[in-house]
């Protein structure tokens, strides 16, 4: 499993940090992703619509950061 911690990093870098990620592992395998950027939650629906990467999950943590996890597809 592939991760990203990208919290304290503002827009665009967690999405630049995920795409570079995701084109490391084969398809149908996952990166998790960590990012406290207010904006990571729109930016991470529209890229996963517009490069057809699934969203597997987005939580916000007690801490305040958001969990993703993306599938490549």
């Amino acid at each position: 499993m592939t991760t990203v911690d990208a919290r304290g990093k503002s827009c665009p870098l967690p999405i630049v940090l995920l795409a570079k990620a995701v084109r490391t592992v084969d398809v149908g395998e996952t990166v998790t992703i960590r990012a406290d950027d207010r904006a990571f939650p729109p930016d991470l629906e529209a890229w996963c619509q517009r490069t057809g990467n699934q969203l597997v999950s987005l939580d916000r943590s007690a801490a305040g950061h958001f969990d993703a996890v993306v599938r490549r597809s």
